[in-house]
């Protein structure tokens, strides 16, 4: 117990008392409450002097010290002896043993008061707590603390009657006991419930019994109880307990309360008019103590039944918050892994697959149709497997390449193999988040294949230029004019070089921009670009231009792809023999066009004709014909880019080669596809 009233003046929210400690003026209140208790008490007396057979005043006493946060040095105190002794003296009760039963009460209060508020702090109505009785454990705390004080009241009373000489006998003493018990847990636990439902009203539950089943528990109650105490010698008493469990199991715990407390009073005020199964030719004292046990017994077990339908009802809303935030968990989890770009599967045993995500497509870890290699081409083993690995509880991280049947292009994987905690009854599991990285290694192998080449081919030039211009230092340093011939010789070769590493590095450009830049796409006339290019390389008597029907495509990237075609037709020709080039086109069925360029040139080997378009491929390499081995790798690039194709055919007039190419037709919107280092517009 506090050492005074100090507790914060007032405390709000919804589910406290609207002010706690409650002011000064409450302590009136309760004192004129606990006074006409007290009064009304003493007159059950069988005698004057005798000990009330009822005390309800000490449960509402219990009330009051806990609503006005009293401590020891707190007025209430002297307040609730004023207001016991008052009554003893108005109602003739010796000194004696008016002291032996105040000091009785007086105990039962500060015990009961200082259990409550140790055992139950945060209930509503004890300490300024907001927490309803919800559970069975938290009604025994505070009908265990309410009994405590009411047995120890009890002895006291009884034991300072014994030191006065006037000690009880049996039934007495059962009687001191009985009724201090009785009037705590007459008023206390269900005037807390009570309360409680009044400042906080919560709504209807949808398993609760409506105004007319309420109707109709009030009649049947009050049927039974006439039919159980009105007529004499009827033990039917305990049997009444079924409209009790009707209560507390069809309505709420603030009605099962009002419920046990009216029908108490009425079964109390029956017994002592000396009517009904605990009166008759019992000791009056006997009758009012089985009576008042009996209230215990309803109200106890109104409310006991009460709370735990509150606590089995609370349970079950647990149950089906944390089934749906797991339900929405497994939803949101489930969400994240089959958006992920990797793939997502979970295996046991000998690499069944129990769970995949999309990404994982069709992979089966034990698949023998695979082979796996390691990032040194050797073939894994069955227990290398990564899955493996991971079954035996190993984490395992590494990059594979796995090689198909048949004449698949290798697949190049990096593997993340995780063991999952163990369960005694399933097999053991693991995580495997496998990444394609096909595209990043073949660019990788590209990058560093590309690297090569243009440091060979930049480097051979930078060579031509370094030896003339040399040969033009060695002749100046020996003091001599260089000849004209010499300088004109320099001069040419230096042009020369510098034109082919001019032409290679607008290969490069031209090759970084049909993979990464972004398509702009709209109706394209490809005549009309076919002729402006070939108008730009002054070809007009060598290159023809047909009618192609317009096509859907990034009019700069199809403009280069037309530069790298023409180009390739008028440079690879017949020496001695004048360039004859056509480019026509015609409508291919299902949206697409194929735009052709013809030429009368060399031509190309069968065996190249599926080469050429591998980057730094030459098919005539060697000849007289110079080249970067880049332009028709990048007229693959923009053609695949706009989801078209790109084929090499012979001249079926004649000499040369025949480049056709299928292209998306005008007012299509086909779905370009990324370039091979995975960009999309």
């Amino acid at each position: 117990m506090k050492g005074g009233a100090t507790t914060p003046a007032a405390r709000s929210g919804p589910s406290s008392p609207p002010s706690w400690p409650l002011p000064w003026p409450w302590a009136l209140g309760w004192a004129a409450v606990v006074t006409g208790l007290t009064l009304v008490g003493r007159l059950t007396a069988v005698e004057p002097g005798a000990p009330s057979l009822v005390v309800p005043s000490t449960g509402f006493a219990v009330l009051w010290m806990l609503s006005r946060g009293a401590g020891w040095r707190s007025p209430d105190w002297v307040l609730l002896l004023v207001c016991l002794g008052v009554v003893s003296t108005v109602t003739g009760l010796s000194w004696a043993p008016a002291a032996a039963l105040v000091a009785g009460a007086v105990v039962q209060v500060v015990l009961s008061v200082v259990l409550l508020r140790r055992w139950s702090p945060r209930t509503w109505g004890v300490a300024g707590g907001r927490a309803p009785i919800g559970t069975v454990a938290a009604m025994a705390r505070v009908v265990g603390a309410v009994v405590v004080g009411g047995i120890v009241g009890g002895a006291t009373s009884a034991l300072g009657l014994a030191l006065l000489g006037d000690a009880p006998d049996l039934v007495g003493l059962g009687l001191l006991l009985g009724r201090g018990l009785a009037g705590g847990i007459f008023v206390v636990p269900p005037l807390l419930v009570i309360g409680r439902a009044l400042a906080v009203r919560a709504p209807h539950a949808t398993d609760e019994g409506g105004r007319a089943e309420l109707l109709a528990l009030v009649v049947t109650t009050a049927l039974l109880y006439v039919a159980a105490f009105l007529p004499e010698g009827v033990p039917l008493a305990f049997p009444l307990l079924v409209v009790t469990a009707w209560a507390a199991l069809r309505f709420s715990t603030a009605v099962a309360a009002a419920h046990g407390v009216v029908a108490g009073m009425a079964v109390v005020l029956v017994t002592l008019a000396d009517h009904g199964p605990f009166a008759g030719d019992l000791d009056p004292r006997a009758g009012a103590l089985l009576a008042q046990l009996f209230v215990c017994v309803v109200i106890v077990s109104g409310l006991t039944l009460g709370v735990g339908r509150d606590e089995r009802r609370t349970l079950l809303l647990d149950v089906q918050r944390a089934e749906a935030a797991a339900v929405e968990q497994t939803d949101l989890l489930r969400t994240i892994i089959d958006t992920m770009h990797e793939g997502v599967l979970v295996v046991e045993g000998d690499g069944e697959v129990v769970l995949r995500n999309p990404a994982a497509g069709t992979l089966r870890p034990g698949d023998e149709a695979f082979s796996v290699r390691d990032a040194a081409g050797r073939v894994l083993p069955v227990d290398q497997m990564p899955y493996r690995r991971a079954l035996e509880g190993e984490d395992v991280r590494g990059s594979y390449v796995l090689r198909p049947p048949a004449e698949e292009a290798d697949l190049f994987i990096e593997v993340a193999a995780t063991p999952l905690p163990r369960s005694t009854d399933l097999p053991p599991r693991a995580v495997l988040v496998v990444r394609d990285v096909t595209q990043q290694e073949l660019q990788r192998r590209e990058l560093t294949a590309f690297a090569g080449v243009v440091a060979h081919d930049l480097k051979n030039p930078l060579a031509v230029v370094d030896g003339w211009i040399e040969v033009l230092g060695d002749e100046l340093e020996d003091g001599e004019v260089p000849s004209r011939r010499t300088v004109e010789q320099t001069v040419d070769k230096v042009r020369t070089a510098s034109g082919r590493m001019q032409s290679l590095i607008r290969h490069l450009l031209q090759h970084a921009t049909s993979r990464d830049a972004a398509l702009d796409l709209d109706d394209v006339d490809v005549a009309t670009l076919a002729a402006e290019v070939v108008a730009g390389r002054d070809a007009s008597d060598r290159v023809e231009v047909g009618p192609v029907p317009h096509v859907h495509g990034d009019a700069a990237m199809l403009r280069q792809l037309l530069e790298n075609l023409v180009g390739n037709a008028l440079k690879y020709v017949v020496p001695g023999e004048p360039a004859h080039v056509r480019v026509d086109g015609e409508a291919a069925g299902d949206g697409m066009v194929t735009v052709r360029v013809t030429d009368n040139g060399v031509g190309i080997p069968d065996e190249s004709k599926d080469l050429v378009f591998q980057q730094f491929y030459r098919a005539h390499a060697g000849s007289v014909y110079s080249g970067t081995g880049l332009g028709l790798a990048i007229c693959r690039r923009i053609v695949d880019r706009h989801g078209g194709t790109i084929t090499v055919r012979d001249n079926p007039a004649g000499r040369g080669t025949r480049i056709e190419v299928l292209l998306p037709a005008a007012g299509t919107s086909p779905a370009p596809r990324p370039g091979p280092g995975g960009t999309t517009p």
